[in-house]
């Protein structure tokens, strides 16, 4: 069963599903910190919108493996997105997530950078593609109390984020060059 840790006044959950070994291999790339703060930041956002979050432990996975598809051991000829979405759909399977919510997992990394889209879908889609949007493009960070914000970067620091996130970025286009084509 899921526990609920507290970050002041905020809840970050935590899963032993998802537990992810701190040492030098993880499987979900080397930033774990951004995962959380996707999560973090976006059940905020969608708590502020007024929306309820159904399945929490869909949202945490799809918050924890959104960026899965820049990890060059789940990077394939796909958008990262996809690759990401694919990979962990299947890691949900292989941990008896039901089919139906392994799909919402898949769908909420998919979609987490289509603007317009996601944020019309399932709340836990939403999440995923708002938090995403929040931490990595600062969308909607003057809605987040500042006390809060600080707490949240306190927990959960950025230190080099930008710079590495760059890096996979430009290496994934370097590696699969076709998949970034938006058509």
């Amino acid at each position: 069963m899921a526990t609920i840790t507290r970050l002041g006044s905020l809840a970050a959950r935590s899963h032993p599903r998802y537990t992810v070994d701190q040492g030098g291999s993880r499987s979900v790339g080397s930033d774990f910190a951004i995962t959380v703060r996707t999560y973090v930041f976006g059940n905020l956002a969608v708590r502020t919108i007024g929306r309820s979050i159904i399945d929490e432990e869909i949202a945490f996975c799809g918050a924890l493996l959104h960026d899965l598809g820049l990890v060059p051991a789940h990077a394939g000829e796909n958008r990262f997105e996809v690759d990401g979405a694919d990979a962990a759909r299947e890691f949900c399977l292989k941990h008896q997530v039901a089919p139906e919510r392994a799909d919402r997992v898949w769908e909420a990394i998919a979609l987490h950078t289509s603007a317009g889209i996601a944020s019309r879908m399932a709340t836990e889609i939403a999440l995923v593609h708002l938090g995403a949007g929040l931490d990595f493009l600062g969308l909607g960070i003057d809605q987040v109390p500042p006390q809060s914000l600080e707490e949240i970067l306190t927990s959960y620091p950025r230190l080099n984020f930008k710079s590495a996130f760059r890096d996979l970025l430009v290496e994934h286009c370097r590696r699969n060059p076709a998949a970034q084509i938006l058509d």
